[in-house]
Formats: C-alpha cells, structure tokens, sequence
C-alpha cells in the first residue's frame, strides 16, 4: 500500500498543508527506511517553518496565476517552495494541471503535488525536491549544485546537466533519469516496484542501486566518458548498455567508459565500456555479460551463464557454483567486428560447458573436471561468413573424457571449411597434443598424449562435421 508523507504545519495553523502520496513501499525494507527518512525530514522542515527560520511559498498551480501564499521571516535560514493544488487554508482542487514554472532563487527545498503534468526549472541552490506520486514532474538542473531528488511515483523525467553535480535521485515509478554533466558524482536509488531508466552521458561517475522488485535500466550517451558501479539488489533481471552509435557517415561511434556490476540474484544483461577494465560479475541469477575493451573480467556463478568476450586481454571465468555456461570469443562484436581473443577463459561449473572461438591469439583455455560437467569446444571456421580465423593459437588444459572439440562454421552446425592437418605429440616434455589445422591454426591440448586423441565425422544440422575426442 502506497505511503502518504504529510507537512503537519503552516503558517494559518491549519491541521496541514499538503498530502505527498508515495509509492516507496511502508515496509521494514531499504524502502520503508527511506519513506521514514523523508517523513522525519518533514517533520524538521515543518518545524523549522512554524520556528519562523524558513522562507515559504505555497504556489497552488491548479488555480492559476496569483494563487499563492507566501511569507518571508525576518531571520531566513533557508527556502521552502511548493507547486500544488492546495490553497492558502488547506482547501484542495481536483483539477488536473499542466504547465512549466521556475523555482524561485534562493530556494533549498522543493515540493511538487498536484495532478497532472509540471514542468520545472530548478536552480543551483536546491538542496532537497520532492514529487509526489500524483503527479508527473519533468525537473531539470543546468545549474551547480547538488541535492537528494525524491520521486516518489508517478512518471517523473530528472535531468542534470550541471558540471560537479553530486545528486541523489530515489526513484520509486516510471522514471527516466539523464545525467550528461561533467565532474559529477551521481547517484539513482531505483526501489519498490519502480521502473527507471537511467542515461549516463559527459563525464559523470554514476552509481546505480535497483532494490526491492525495482527495474533499471542503464544506458551511456555517445560519447559518454563517465563510469559506472551497478548494484543489483532487486529480484528482477537489470540491463546496463554501453554499446554503439552510428554516425552520419556510417561509423561507430563508442562511449569510452568503464562499468562496474554486481548483478545479485536478480541476474540480468551487462555491457562492458569500450575503456576496458570492466568487472562484470555474476550473482545467483542467470547473466548475459559483454565485456568491452582490454582488462575486463567476466564471471558467472549462477546456473545459468552466458559470456562474451570483448577486444584485448579479456578473463571469463565460470566459478564452482556455476553450472551450464556458454564462452564466446575472437567472433563478432557489434559495431566493431571481428575482434581477436588473447586472454583466459576458465570453468569450474557442473553443467555444459560451451566454448564458441573464433580468431585467437595465444588464448587460453581450462575446462571444467566438476562432476557433471561436459565440455564442448567449437572451432569456427576460417571463412565463416566474415570471419577470418585462419591462423589462430590456442592452449586447452583439462581435455579428456568429458570433452570434444567440433570443427564447424559460424552456424555450429554446418561443415567447416578447415580440416585437420595433422595430430602430433608437441615438442617438450609433458607439453601434450598439437592439433594444426589446414588453416594454420594450431590448438594445444595441455598434458594430454597424443595416442589418447581421435578425429571421426559426425553428422550435423546442416552437413558433416569433424569431431576430435579423448581416448
């Protein structure tokens, strides 16, 4: 059931001003802490109102110009402005409204109730705003300055573009959040059963927490050369993009950011930044995590995971708690192309193990010996569609009983247009099996003899494919 945050003081001595209905959820959790929060605010600003430190406006919007209340103590401590559809005695309009205002210099803290749509400008000395779950606020602030922004239902749009603003947005409806400052440290708390989209654009670090059985969603503007740190606290899948924009003249055009991302049980779909150094990892839920550019690190622990590797030295790890996992490196990534993979793909999950390789560059590779599992290697060809794999190194360490590899196209189910060129023992002690490719492609199975390797054909989907087991 929906909260009501009510001001319990005004200057007519009437029993209150106005009613803020909520749509923070009244319960012991994160949420039910903060609608006490701001009800404890209220109750200080009300009383710091009737102690006569505060400067106050009513504008009651539903009836018009001229509508308002408003007194000016002689010693001010700060501004409190309200946008409603409450007149100077408590008397409400049911009147929906809709037009565009300006908060008043000076102003520290904001109130907007009243049904309809507003449309409002802050300023740059607002500390605290509040917009009640009837009405649907459009706020924004161009100016510096930083301050706890509380929407608290209805479909409201913030959007900051002040350089070195340090905001707290609680979002508890259908809300879209744009940060495109500079310098800036933002924060979106998105809880309850909101639904907040959140754009990411200058150079603003962002943090975004979803909790409770809130959606969020993340999305860095072109350009965008800010970072983030994803926290996912809720129940449901959350979904942080950082993906490509096409120019006039056809190009890609890559937001250079890093992302941080903790995706909790709720699970979700994570892009990386074309920066690099992204830490993409896994909860209990079913992930789909992209990586970026160079240094990223990729980890499912859930039980079911799929991982796709970006360009550079890439880590993708499914971890002892994982079960089925899916690897996907050196094919296509959206915007860019083929990239090359030359990093370190790991598991230790019980379930299938699936590794998708396209081109690779000294890559390697350790399958999963936990009970349960099966690991299944796909070498896609050397002229599958627009790749170009021909060539490639590549370590596979823990291949035995529970493994294969397939030589297929980019369909994982069509002949492959490379065949092997020779199985023969590598050179060094202890060194293992060198597969060559008529390609040039070379895969080393780690530590296992050659007399132990076989090659047959199987049937696939769309044609005969080649298949390389352990004895």
């Amino acid at each position: 059931m929906a909260a009501s945050l009510t001001i319990g003081g005004a200057f007519n001595s009437q029993a209150g001003i106005v009613s803020v209905p909520s749509s923070f959820l009244g319960t012991t959790s994160t949420s039910g802490s903060l609608n006490q929060l701001l009800q404890n605010y209220l109750v200080s600003l009300t009383t710091s109102i009737q102690g006569g430190n505060y400067a106050f406006e009513n504008n009651d919007i539903a009836a018009g110009a001229g509508a308002d209340f408003s007194t000016v103590p002689s010693s001010v401590s700060g501004s409190f402005e309200e946008f409603t559809n409450t007149d100077s005695v408590g008397g409400v309009t049911s009147t929906s409204v809709s037009g565009a205002y300006t908060v008043s210099t000076g102003v520290t803290d904001v109130l907007v109730q009243a049904p309809g749509d507003v449309t409002l400008t802050g300023n740059g000395t607002t500390k605290f705003a509040l917009f009640g779950a009837s009405s649907n606020v459009t706020y924004s602030q161009t100016t510096g300055g930083s301050a706890s922004i509380v929407a608290a239902g209805g479909n409201d749009a913030i959007y900051v573009s002040a350089a070195n603003a340090n905001d707290t947005v609680y979002s508890a409806g259908n809300d879209t959040v744009t940060f495109n400052g500079v310098g800036g440290n933002e924060v979106v708390n998105a809880e309850g059963n909101a639904t907040t989209t959140i754009f990411v654009g200058g150079s603003d670090v962002a943090t975004v927490t979803a909790s409770d059985s809130a959606q969020a969603s993340v999305v860095f503007l072109q350009n965008a050369g800010g970072s983030l740190v994803f926290i996912n606290n809720s129940t449901q899948a959350q979904t942080v993009y950082s993906g490509s924009y096409t120019t006039s003249g056809g190009g890609s055009v890559f937001a250079p950011n890093s992302v941080t991302v903790n995706a909790g049980a709720g699970g979700g779909f994570y892009v990386g930044g074309r920066a690099g150094n992204n830490s993409l990892i896994g909860g209990s839920g079913a992930v789909t995590l992209q990586g970026g550019g160079s240094g990223d690190t990729l980890v499912g622990n859930g039980a079911s995971n799929d991982l796709y590797g970006g360009t550079g030295l890439e880590t993708l790890i499914g971890s002892s708690t994982s079960g089925d996992n899916i690897f996907q490196i050196g094919l296509n990534y959206v915007g860019i192309g083929q990239v090359t993979a030359s990093g370190v793909v790991s598991t230790s999950g019980s379930g299938l193990q699936s590794f998708i390789i396209g081109n690779t560059n000294g890559e390697t590779i350790t399958g999963s010996t936990a009970t349960g599992s099966y690991n299944l290697y796909d070498i896609v060809g050397s002229d599958s569609g627009s790749l170009t794999t021909g060539g490639s190194t590549l370590t596979i360490t823990n291949f035995g009983s529970n493994s294969v590899i397939f030589l297929t196209d980019a369909t994982l189910g069509n002949t492959s247009d490379t065949s092997i060129y020779t199985i023969a023992s590598a050179i060094g002690p202890k060194a293992g099996t060198d597969i060559v490719l008529n390609d040039g492609t070379t895969i080393l199975l780690k530590g296992v003899s050659a007399s132990d390797v076989y090659s047959t054909t199987l049937q696939g989907s769309g044609g005969v494919i080649t298949a390389i087991g352990y004895n």
